[in-house]
């Protein structure tokens, strides 16, 4: 378990020094950003916290061992909307117009917009907004359980491999931003907008979003990595989480959050990640019986 959670702390440090470097190099030569300075001496600072931890003592008390332990899950939402700022200065917008090409050709026109117009069911889009705002809490929530119920181990390879998966999100997101329908479209018309779980998402939205953000979709590979590790950790969940998880997917793009391509990019990243983890903890398993 304490091996994990070093893992999860070099993908943070990984992370703020790559942005870090990223700030400084293109700050200096290009002065993209004027605040860069500010910017690089924080990434600085905050990859000295992080590389300080592995030499903190393996048993804390209780809240300096939960702060230890969550830290990552508080970190990612600052880092995200610092990702509008970085690919609004380094980003290369083109993927946007060929991802938009791409998916008229495949799917004659845009699901964002005919999904709908199709399916104007008030209880059905008041259905996949709640299920999309439930991105916030399914996090929390089952880790959270896991955490204090004594399944730290679980909780351990769940945030290890929402880190990575987020880190390799944002990277993407600052290098290759891409315009979401959100910005783009106009918004889902009355009688679907107006209501209760379809405010409170655009609310978040407005006050959380970060352009930019769009491919793959995070909505969609880290609640494929919570449902991945789920299955195994805790099957009977599957009942509840499953269709939260459907609707929560469909959400993306029938709200105008995201490509159709968002999600099957979303599907692709998450199933890599994990994927990978579990053949890399299956070869360990190998050798340590071979050794």
């Amino acid at each position: 378990m304490d091996g994990l959670r070093r893992r999860t702390d070099i993908v943070i440090l990984a992370y703020l020094i790559f942005t870090g470097t990223l700030i400084t190099i293109s700050g200096a030569s290009k002065s993209a950003l004027p605040s860069w300075k500010t910017l690089a001496l924080v990434h600085l600072v905050a990859a000295g916290v992080v590389y300080a931890l592995r030499f903190l003592p393996e048993r804390l008390p209780a809240l300096a061992q939960f702060l230890r332990d969550w830290y990552p899950a508080m970190a990612f939402p600052i880092f995200y909307k610092e990702v509008e700022l970085l690919a609004n200065a380094f980003g290369n917008w083109g993927l946007t117009t060929s991802l938009r090409q791409l998916e008229v050709g495949l799917f004659r026109g845009h699901p964002s917009q005919y999904l709908s117009e199709h399916l104007d069911s008030v209880v059905f889009s008041e259905y996949l907004h709640f299920c999309y705002f439930s991105y916030l809490w399914l996090f929390p929530v089952i880790g959270g359980i896991w955490y204090f119920t004594g399944k730290r181990w679980a909780f351990q390879q769940l945030i290890f491999l929402v880190t990575v998966t987020f880190a390799i999100s944002y990277v993407f997101y600052i290098l290759f931003p891409v315009d979401s329908p959100y910005y783009l479209s106009e918004p889902l018309r009355e009688p679907l907008s107006g209501n209760f779980f379809y405010e409170l998402v655009h609310a978040l939205a407005a006050r959380g979003g970060a352009r930019g953000g769009a491919f793959p979709s995070s909505h969609v590979s880290i609640s494929t990595v919570i449902l991945l590790v789920t299955l195994r950790y805790q099957h009977r969940w599957l009942y509840w989480l499953l269709p939260i998880y459907v609707g929560l997917v469909s959400a993306t793009v029938y709200g105008r959050f995201h490509y159709a391509l968002d999600v099957f990019a979303g599907w692709a990243l998450a199933l890599t990640v994990v994927g990978l983890y579990r053949l890399s903890v299956r070869s360990l398993s190998i050798d340590s019986l071979a050794g």
